[in-house]
């Protein structure tokens, strides 16, 4: 059974549990999202995804950023790797940056199977394995999405 909370914006907190895992998505600042999975994923969370992104992020006129933390991810379902690739086609003309933090083969496996599929506007998707890089990249996002929004507003 999955189970998923989408409270209100301002707890900037969503997570979806099923039987086999979770993921857990929060705003790092008001144009970045951080999701961080846990063991098996299924089609569903994309749904979450999708729910959560246009809860927080579909209407933002600056350039979105999207951290995705996968080292504890175990698997996916081929439905999951099918709709998470069509949500990130969707979502790329917006997004400035998409970093992917892995450590299974089978994960950065399915996450290149998603680019070819997504093709050229997946060009933007950054996949790496270390940690240190990936938390650089989500800082400097973190202070230019502070620095864009409080000079937008």
């Amino acid at each position: 059974m999955n189970k998923s909370e989408v409270p209100p914006v301002e707890a900037q907190t969503f997570l979806h549990r099923s039987e086999r895992g979770e993921l857990r998505i929060w705003l790092a600042a008001p144009t970045v999202l951080v999701f961080k999975y846990k063991g098996h994923s299924d089609s569903d969370y994309v749904r979450f995804i999708g729910e959560v992104f246009e809860k927080t992020l579909a209407n933002k006129q600056q350039p979105t950023h999207v951290f995705v933390d996968c080292e504890e991810q175990t698997g996916f379902d081929q439905g999951f790797r099918r709709d998470i690739a069509k949500w990130s086609a969707g979502v790329a003309p917006t997004t400035e940056t998409y970093c992917i933090l892995v450590r299974s083969r089978v994960v950065a496996l399915g996450i290149a199977l998603s680019q070819v599929a997504v093709g050229k506007v997946a060009r933007h998707v950054q996949v790496m394995a270390d940690r240190a890089t990936f938390r650089n990249k989500l800082e400097l996002a973190v202070q230019r999405s502070l620095t864009d929004c409080a000079v937008a507003s």
